[in-house]
């Protein structure tokens, strides 16, 4: 999309992902203030955690 665009410099294509991703988050956070709602951090996971929630979800369903 970017060479249908002109752009052809590949050192251009890590500065406009990490441009839009941080204008993602910026919005998300206008949004959250705006709406008065907390500010969103996510939960810091190891695999062993992500292992134990399945292992509990799916004994809750047995």
């Amino acid at each position: 999309m970017l060479a249908h665009y002109g752009i052809h410099e590949h050192d251009f294509y890590t500065v406009l992902f990490g441009v839009s991703r941080a204008l993602g988050v910026m919005a998300s956070l206008v949004w959250d203030r705006a709406l008065g709602h907390p500010i969103e951090r996510p939960d810091s996971m190891t695999t062993e955690n992500i292992k134990a929630k399945i292992a509990a979800a799916s004994k809750a369903k047995a």
